[in-house]
């Protein structure tokens, strides 16, 4: 996903070179269009209020605006995954017993039962 500022040229389409600013000023349903139909094409809050201070009654279809919102929800719901660092990768807690396959190579009986389907040899090659 690329975050659109209003100085950044466009470097695809009909208006190939041009600025975000240019853009909106000539052809705004252009960019309308882009946010709705290009997944890769964003523009977050602060554009919106660097445009709305120039156009106070600056505004995008509700299409456009809901599609950005959404795009922009599900990156900020990605940088959290990433930036998670609550969560330790580094041990395996799922299951607790070993009673059925004796914590074979390390893995509890339900690992061993749900990831390599109840037989614990199929183990051998897990890193």
């Amino acid at each position: 996903m690329k975050f659109y500022f209003l100085e950044d040229k466009f470097g695809f389409g009909k208006y190939s070179e041009n600025s975000l600013a240019e853009i909106l000023q000539q052809n705004k349903i252009y960019i309308e269009w882009c946010l709705v139909n290009l997944n890769h094409f964003v523009i977050d809050d602060n554009v919106i209020s660097e445009i709305k201070s120039t156009y106070p009654s600056f505004q995008f279809s509700m299409a456009a605006e809901q599609s950005r919102v959404l795009k922009l929800d599900q990156y900020y719901k990605e940088q959290a995954l990433l930036e998670d660092d609550d969560y330790d990768y580094s041990e395996d807690d799922y299951g607790s017993s070993g009673e059925k396959y004796g914590w074979y190579n390390g893995f509890s009986d339900d690992a061993i039962d749900d990831a390599f389907e109840g037989d614990p040899m199929n183990t051998w090659n897990v890193d």
